[in-house]
């Protein structure tokens, strides 16, 4: 392991003295060569131990005389991946252990049979940041008395963060968003040209499109859709900057999409005339995080959320790369193309062996070598792929949707409708109150737990409509117990007259929560849920989400039955769903996350993976509620279940309806 490879840079000492009663031991053959990572570890624990000796360094972790887990080991991946297994994994001594290393992807595959191994990194910022927080952790938990005064937790701040240029296989609802604004009547051109006119009048001297004389290159009139794609393509111009999932601004440029793809699926006909197979070459940097995701990735599909310009040769692709960025790395994507693969973005030649392939690209990761020369690169081999997967559990779910919002025949509403499913609530709320679609924006103001503002929607909704009734059954579930009676008469009149079965398989969901937590008769919401759940495997596609969420009941009545076999494997069935039809930090997998943990938190040997997912879950949380995070239900009851877990107190079942609908 070459330690100059491994990222020291930017490290910041903590303000605090330690006292935590905590050692470090840190095995490493160039640990000695690190004394700014030295000072700043020797601020974190009592205690720091330095070894470039293996032998040494197992003789003091195995002196020290005590039964509780007291030190926290930093290894190198040479000797972890010699030691960690079978000598420090094993240790009473050892509470918590760190990975430094170069090469993640291997040393990361023995560590996930660790489960002391907390972090595997190239860069220390990050084990440092992960020590911190298991440090914070464990001071919390000692500090924790039978009446703890719960400090709340806070959402992320909302900074402007760099978008995400690469994200793992799930673009199922930005497939169905681009498809929609292409397919829409919609024209969108005068909301173009406001966009170009307001872009060049906040333009300021300090402006990159800004000459030495201080005036704007004014970019007019912008776009002319009768010119040829290659006259006015160029790749800085500020309305291609588009990312796949800002949905927003899709929408705002939607008229130029609409053009811009037409033109470039017209020149991909004339381009492939000719051709089978070829490679192109792009030329990019990326962060320690990227360089890190795409190593865990290979084999996997990746898919690059913004245009790219790729070129035949490689040294030209090599050229185009912008001035060295600190810390970050040098990488050539090599795209390979077979023009028989159906299904992909457009792409064609915008200039002599210069490709432009379209935002949003779904690719294969195929290898990553490191090119050791005197400009070292890091090579990334990719196929492009359908930008769908061509799953038929996929497809279906696909073609579920878009006719559900094509049929909307309202491209705000199917705006807002696709918002709702990708769990962005808030942003969903703008586009539903265009058209006053009371029944979304009562649906989205329970599940943001504002009940008098869902109050205030259903008022106009009919008495007569089912669909509004059930919701009016959540807002008297949610609101008070003593409201249950009034749910109650909603949720049998449901069965009375509703025909729909979709909304009879909700109202069953319904009593299977009043019957589980209730009522406590387990029995009775076991028949509820699992008809529920049958009811929407025969009318839904077999991964809509809407039947991962009905799993969750199910789970949480065998947990309470104490067949712990049986809830792990519903709440397993759930996340499995929604692995493929939901994106990772989508809401819905905190209720999953939340029920695993609780099944893991009946064993000891998991009760830390189950306080893994529950932290994984507050986050997902914290990151959805973000104005509403210290009172709403589920950020509540995840803080509690947390916090009882700590203290080693078994968990219930959760106590409200918005874990199970």
């Amino acid at each position: 392991m070459a330690g100059s490879d491994r990222t020291h840079e930017g490290i910041t000492n903590t303000a605090h003295p330690s006292n935590n009663g905590l050692g470090l031991v840190w095995l490493d053959d160039t640990a000695e060569e690190d004394p700014g990572v030295k000072q700043v570890l020797i601020s974190l624990f009592d205690n720091v131990f330095i070894f470039t000796d293996p032998e040494a360094c197992l003789e003091l972790v195995e002196s020290i005389e005590t039964e509780v887990p007291c030190l926290s080991i930093l290894i190198s991946g040479k000797y972890g991946q010699m030691l960690v297994r079978d000598r420090l994994q094993p240790s009473n001594k050892v509470k918590d252990i760190y990975v430094f290393c170069y090469d993640t992807v291997k040393h990361g595959r023995w560590a996930q049979t660790c489960d002391k191994v907390r972090c595997v990194f190239s860069d220390i910022n990050k084990i440092v940041q992960c020590m911190q927080y298991d440090i914070q952790n464990n001071i919390e938990q000692q500090q924790l008395d039978d009446e703890p005064q719960p400090q709340p937790d806070e959402p992320r701040q909302q900074q402007q963060q760099q978008r995400e240029r690469y994200t793992d296989d799930n673009n199922l609802f930005d497939c169905l968003a681009l498809n929609l604004l292409i397919q829409s009547s919609d024209d969108g051109a005068e909301d173009f040209a406001t966009y170009c006119q307001i872009h060049n009048e906040n333009k300021r001297p300090d402006h990159p499109d800004v000459n030495e004389e201080g005036h704007a290159h004014v970019q007019e009139p912008y776009f002319k859709p009768e010119q040829a794609l290659q006259e006015w393509y160029q790749p800085d111009l500020f309305f291609t900057n588009i990312n796949s999932n800002d949905l927003t601004k899709l929408w705002t440029l939607r008229w130029f999409i609409r053009q811009f793809h037409r033109q470039l699926t017209n020149e991909q006909e004339k381009f492939i005339k000719d051709k089978t197979k070829f490679t192109v070459n792009h030329g990019t940097w990326l962060s320690l995080d990227e360089l890190d995701g795409m190593k865990h990735r290979i084999g996997g599909i990746i898919i690059i959320t913004e245009f790219l310009m790729a070129y035949a040769n490689r040294q030209k692709a090599l050229d185009s790369i912008q001035n060295d960025e600190k810390n970050k790395h040098k990488v050539l994507f090599e795209i390979n193309i077979d023009t028989t693969t159906r299904g992909t973005v457009p792409y064609a030649e915008i200039k002599n062996e210069e490709v432009l392939l379209w935002f949003g690209a779904r690719y294969r990761l195929v290898k990553i070598e490191y090119i050791d020369q005197q400009e070292p690169y890091w090579l990334i081999g990719l196929n492009l792929c359908p930008t769908l997967d061509l799953k038929p559990s996929i497809q279906t779910l696909y073609q579920y949707y878009l006719k559900e919002l094509t049929e909307l025949n309202n491209i705000h509403y199917a705006f807002g409708r696709l918002f709702m499913s990708k769990g962005f609530y808030s942003e969903a709320e703008k586009w539903l109150q265009i058209g006053n679609h009371y029944q979304e924006l009562a649906e989205l103001a329970l599940r943001q737990s504002h009940y008098e503002q869902a109050k205030q929607y259903l008022e106009h909704l009919s008495e007569d409509s089912h669909e509004a009734n059930l919701l009016r059954a959540y807002l008297n579930i949610l609101t008070s117990n003593d409201n249950l009676s009034k749910a109650r008469v909603i949720l049998l009149k449901i069965f009375s007259e509703a025909t729909d079965k979709l909304v009879r398989a909700r109202a069953n969901i319904a009593f299977g929560f009043i019957s589980l937590i209730l009522t406590q008769q387990t029995d009775l919401a076991l028949e509820h849920f699992t008809l529920g759940n049958e009811v929407l495997r025969k009318l839904l596609p077999d991964i809509h989400p809407d039947i991962a969420k009905s799993f969750i009941g199910i789970g949480y009545t065998y947990y309470m039955q104490q067949n712990l076999i049986d809830a792990k494997t519903f709440f397993q069935m759930a996340f499995t769903i929604q692995k493929q039809s939901l994106i990772y930090n989508h809401p819905d997998f905190a209720k999953t996350r939340n029920g695993l943990a609780h099944c893991l938190s009946c064993d000891k040997q998991t009760v830390k993976q189950a306080l893994n997912e529950l932290e994984y879950a507050l986050n997902i949380l914290l990151d959805t509620f973000q104005q509403d995070y210290q009172h709403h239900p589920e950020v509540v009851a995840t803080r509690n279940d947390i916090e009882k877990l700590r203290k080693g107190k078994e968990l219930r079942p959760r106590n409200t309806l918005l874990d199970y609908i």
